[in-house]
């Protein structure tokens, strides 16, 4: 059985988050991870992964925060009034496809990758026909 106090402040701290965003707590990001790993289900342990990833700055908080809010809130309706398992399969599954963004630097170095015509990688001299 979970702990009501962790149960009881995961809504709290992800309405926090949100109403915060796009600045974060550090504090609070920790007592949210801390209460979803106490939680310990499958859709915790997802929004727990996820939440890291916001906060590492590996996933757009704009798109991850509002899905993180949905399926805390399935999570809380879960464990206290027995949602469908279906209903909190959903929710995890939303939240499992949430992918970190490629690095900034990786893309932008590629970018300042001039263009090069293929006809000026040929060797020695350019032949006419």
């Amino acid at each position: 059985m979970t702990a009501p106090v962790a149960i009881d402040s995961i809504e709290p701290a992800i309405t926090k988050l949100v109403h915060d965003a796009p600045a974060r707590d550090a504090e609070t990001v920790r007592d949210l991870g801390d209460a979803l790993r106490s939680v310990g289900s499958p859709l915790a342990l997802s929004i727990a992964r996820i939440l890291e990833y916001v906060d590492d700055d590996l996933v757009d908080p704009g798109i991850a925060l509002p899905a993180i809010a949905e399926a805390c809130a399935a999570l809380v309706d879960g464990v206290k009034h027995g949602v469908d398992p279906r209903a909190l399969e959903a929710a995890r599954y939303r939240i499992d496809t949430l992918e970190p963004r490629p690095d900034g630097p990786a893309i932008s170095a590629l970018a300042s990758v001039p263009d090069v015509p293929a006809s000026d990688l040929i060797r020695g001299p350019r032949r006419r026909t």
